[in-house]
């Protein structure tokens, strides 16, 4: 399905203009077609749907990251950075790929599965996945960790390994903590008052917010701000006092800048972690004017803080 007929490009790909998306759409299309891949291009849904029979496991292939990628950089590069995001999945290595990865054997794929956080329209484009809720906006779905690229397990293939599907992510989890901690970076908004970016898995380190007790300290009196925006990063204020109302406005700007420019938008959410649990703390961000809407727990929360630094 050729994008030419779009004047005004769909939410997917709102980082592109009208003449871009036809661009990106047409080199998509350029990409499967020469290399002889029957696939259908659905524009509007920003995916591209193999024809049946073409690979063992079933999959739809979403274009939004690839399109966020591309906006970044001059139109020049577009064909090589479509062909990049592509050949990771289509070529693992020489005479096997992501899609054709023999899964049969569960105790050689085993230390390869990982708990893995994707936006929750993964859901429109594969109903196959093993996954449950994650945070709000979010599902923790397991997958394969290959060395060039990512791919999820279907229900059908992880039926032959008669675990649970509550195993199967206690792997994964387990697994993604293997693979060691993320990079730290502080940044202060003022003294006393800091975010931290955790970073360095250009794939998953997101997801480390499944494990996120690794990255907290014992003394959690009030909880912690937590920011999702894109798959290889997490924003982390641990609230200590009244300070975290200039996080708040810090991190729902952080927040919103990375989630639209992407690549791998994940979540536009902000998280108050607590007790275990994420819930979500609504706003909306017009320009440099918050209206923020928190739930009547966090409101308290605020008003106990701001009275305690009254009386300090």
């Amino acid at each position: 399905m050729s994008g030419s007929a779009h004047d005004v490009p769909p939410a997917w790909a709102h980082n592109l203009n009208a003449q871009e998306f036809r661009t990106f759409i047409a080199l998509v299309e350029r990409y499967f077609a020469e290399r002889r891949i029957p696939v259908q291009v659905k524009a509007d849904e920003g995916v591209v749907r193999p024809a049946a029979g073409v690979f063992d496991h079933s999959s739809v292939f979403g274009l939004q990251n690839v399109a966020q990628a591309c906006a970044q950089v001059a139109v020049e590069r577009w064909p090589s950075l479509i062909a990049e995001h592509f050949d990771c999945i289509f070529a693992v290595s020489s005479d096997q790929n992501a899609l054709t990865v023999d899964v049969g054997d569960f105790g050689k794929v085993s230390e390869r599965l990982r708990a893995r956080l994707y936006p929750v329209d993964l859901l429109s484009q594969s109903v196959e996945t093993i996954h449950r809720p994650g945070p709000e906006g979010t599902i923790e779905v397991i997958v394969l960790d290959l060395p060039t690229t990512v791919r999820t397990i279907s229900r059908s293939e992880a039926k032959g390994w008669a675990l649970e599907t509550t195993e199967l992510f206690e792997i994964g989890r387990r697994n993604l903590r293997r693979a060691g901690l993320l990079k730290h970076t502080a940044v202060a908004v003022r003294p006393g008052v800091e975010i931290h970016l955790y970073s360095g898995d250009p794939y998953y380190a997101a997801s480390h917010a499944l494990i996120l007790d690794a990255y907290l300290p014992d003394d959690l009196p009030h909880g912690a701000l937590v920011g999702l925006p894109r798959r290889d990063a997490i924003l982390l204020h641990i609230i200590r006092n009244i300070g975290v109302t200039e996080a708040i406005g810090s991190m729902l700007q952080a927040i919103v800048g990375m989630y639209a420019d992407g690549p791998g938008s994940l979540s536009p959410n902000l998280y108050w972690f607590w007790q275990g649990e994420f819930i979500t703390l609504p706003y909306e961000l017009d320009g440099n004017v918050l209206d923020f809407s928190p739930p009547a727990d966090f409101a308290e929360l605020l008003q106990r803080l701001g009275e305690s630094a009254e009386l300090s």
